[in-house]
């Protein structure tokens, strides 16, 4: 069994830039698997079966990959994913200390399952299931063929690129309004982007769900709506457009949605745009960008109403403090949703309180959408969580 979960590896050279990321898929892969294991055949990924030679080879390869020959790839390694190495490399020698052993194998797999012994009377009859007359007979299984029918999924794709991550955080149930259906799979994924300062910064983290053109992540680095970032992660290809023999799916996102913090992570949601980045993004990687406007039917839950008021915004940090307050106005609104123009919101901030005197409104919004206009305002798509607004 391989011991990275199924990655392929090319037999074409690789630089640095390409070996690093393919070592952080890999060996996410295998520290799931070894802590995630409860036998030693588990931590080895091998079968019950396996023999000695079968056992070395395959803690040769999780060796490997713990313990990669390459210095620079070893000099990125985290301090926090050492920590795992160390504690995996331990579990990975018991296991191959154990198992190459004959004595220390037979006698683990009788503690493992041990044998259990009953015993009956001679001359005690083999007892008979009694049938209740009235008993509902169990429904026959559907056949191999029938199951497999029942199972496949269909995955519609039209020409035209939509928002992928647009469902609001309301418990009230719809029809479903995203273009592809998103797939619970949670694998390791490379996420690189840029500071304002030009440095680049990257970041291991797991995928929560993914489709055919996007996925969403926890990230604990601060990103923007409309940022665009490099991600590298082992996506089915069923899910591909491109790069299907290829170990990692390699594709260019743009940050579409961004949640509070929690525990010191974030959910942010990426819709892919293409194996190569916008042409300005070659100039500068760290800007912003908007995706084309959407031209087909409103897929909003509540309907919007064009409607210019003044509001006061307050812009607040993760933990509620101030930072800074303006006069704004509205574009449109809904029940629990508005569309604000504002002079200029703070590089970094987490929530919104906006107040409407003339409506006696107040209430604390997340921003779902931000971007700076072609008139030098900025606008804000804010979602209200507390109250909502009067109509």
């Amino acid at each position: 069994m391989s011991n990275s979960g199924g990655l392929i590896r090319s037999s074409a050279p690789l630089n640095t830039g390409k070996l690093i990321s393919s070592y952080y898929l890999e060996i996410e892969y295998l520290l799931e698997r070894i802590e995630g294991a409860t036998t030693h055949y588990q931590t080895l990924g091998l079968e019950r079966s396996a023999t000695s030679d079968e056992v070395i080879l395959e803690y040769q390869k999780s060796v490997a990959v713990l313990h990669p020959p390459y210095y620079k790839v070893r000099a990125t390694v985290p301090d926090e994913m050492l920590v795992r190495v160390d504690q995996a490399f331990k579990k990975v020698s018991r296991a191959f200390s154990v198992l190459t052993n004959s004595s220390k194998r037979t006698k683990y797999d009788e503690q493992r399952n041990p044998r259990t012994y009953a015993t009956l009377p001679l001359d005690a009859p083999k007892p008979k299931a009694q049938q209740d007359p009235g008993a509902t007979q169990p429904k026959t299984e559907p056949s191999a063929k029938q199951s497999l029918k029942a199972e496949t999924v269909e995955i519609k794709v039209d020409q035209e690129m939509r928002p992928v991550f647009t469902k609001a955080s309301v418990h009230q149930e719809t029809v479903e309004r995203r273009r592809c259906e998103r797939f619970k799979l949670s694998v390791p994924v490379l996420v690189a982007g840029y500071e304002h300062t030009g440095k680049k910064w990257q970041e291991v983290t797991k995928t929560i769900d993914v489709s055919r053109i996007g996925v969403a992540v926890r990230m604990r680095s601060p990103v923007k709506h409309g940022i665009v970032l490099h991600i590298t992660l082992p996506l089915p290809t069923k899910l591909r457009s491109h790069g299907f023999s290829e170990a990692g799916y390699n594709m260019y996102a743009i940050v579409r949605r961004v949640e509070p913090l929690t525990d010191g992570m974030r959910v942010v949601g990426l819709e892919f745009i293409g194996a190569h980045p916008p042409a300005d993004f070659l100039y500068k990687p760290w800007a912003t960008f908007r995706t084309q406007k959407w031209i087909g039917p409103d897929r909003r839950r509540e309907p919007r109403e064009e409607r210019i008021e003044p509001v006061a915004v307050e812009y607040l940090d993760g933990s509620m403090q101030r930072l800074g307050r303006e006069a704004a106005v509205t574009e449109n609104v809904s029940p629990n949703g508005a569309r604000v123009c504002v002079r200029a919101a703070p590089p970094e901030f987490e929530f919104v309180r906006v107040t409407s005197p003339n409506r006696t409104f107040n209430s604390l919004a997340l921003v779902r959408n931000h971007w700076a206009g072609t008139d030098g305002f900025e606008r804000l798509c804010l979602q209200f969580v507390e109250n909502t607004w009067p109509l």
